[in-house]
């Protein structure tokens, strides 16, 4: 998978830092997250690009804490891509494989993905910081202008949840929040499969009737993977389900890069249960 277009240019300051017990931490740049990918560099480009990092080191070092901490937002992004950057991400926690939760500054002009060594310059225990971020996330979804859109045909169709704001995708770290606020009353008896295709969308199927568990396992991989290809800002094309807080990714890349869908013992008794009825 391709880096972002910053992050194939822009390379770390060198050397390397120690999460805990730093202290004089190595500054590397910030990662300012613009919405582009693929292509060659071009002297516009480029410049575009550093008048960005500049404005973002200068907007993050002019801010006091309470500035900081109500710009302060949790994220979720693809692994290789935000460890493809040699910035030092090893503070992140790991939301599902292939995703991980980061650090950002949402600020006005750009979001702001932090690496570890401004993490230790803040001389603030992660734990306090991700409650901090993780908080303003729920308060972005809380207030989000999002599209709820069926995706299939009349007979079979899934929901995705389509926004302008960069977090769009992140609001699937509060899924149950999401379901509540977006598609109030969802039967969860049988989990959601669900997707992060990029970073503006979520593709989800609740799963509790075998019609609908059909649908999560045919149409949410197809949609994702369209998704993801044609998205800005890509996440990930797999495919999870989510059953009492535990994610389960269903999907498997195989060596010609395409991707096989897999299922789980609920989703089969449910597909069984089905079968049942018909036979």
């Amino acid at each position: 998978m391709a880096m972002g277009l910053f992050d194939r240019w822009r390379a770390p300051a060198g050397g390397t830092d120690q999460f805990r017990g730093a202290t004089a931490p190595i500054r590397h740049p910030l990662v300012p997250v613009p919405d582009v990918d693929g292509g060659d560099l071009d002297a516009a480009v480029r410049a575009h690009l550093e008048r960005l990092t500049a404005a973002a080191e200068t907007d993050v070092d002019s801010l006091t804490q309470e500035q900081f901490d109500g710009a302060l937002t949790a994220r979720l992004v693809a692994r290789d891509r935000l460890h493809g950057t040699g910035l030092g991400f090893g503070y992140v926690m790991p939301f599902t494989e292939h995703v991980d939760e980061v650090l950002t500054l949402d600020l006005p002009t750009t979001v702001v993905t932090l690496p570890e060594s401004r993490i230790v310059a803040t001389r603030r225990h992660l734990s306090t910081l991700m409650e901090i971020a993780r908080a303003n996330l729920v308060r972005q979804m809380e207030t989000a202008d999002v599209e709820r859109i069926r995706l299939g045909s009349s007979r079979h169709s899934v929901t995705a949840l389509v926004g302008d704001s960069p977090y769009t995708a992140s609001f699937s770290r509060f899924l149950l929040d999401a379901l509540e606020r977006w598609s109030p009353g969802s039967d969860l008896s049988g989990g959601v499969v669900f997707a992060m295709p990029h970073r503006h969308a979520i593709v989800l199927q609740t799963c509790a009737t075998p019609t609908e568990v059909r649908d999560a396992l045919e149409l949410v991989p197809a949609h994702a993977a369209e998704m993801y290809a044609d998205g800005v800002g890509p996440v990930t094309p797999h495919v999870y389900h989510w059953y009492h807080r535990e994610i389960t990714c269903l999907t498997e890349e195989l060596e010609d890069g395409s991707l096989e869908v897999h299922t789980t013992p609920l989703l089969d008794s449910i597909l069984a249960r089905g079968r049942r009825r018909a036979g």
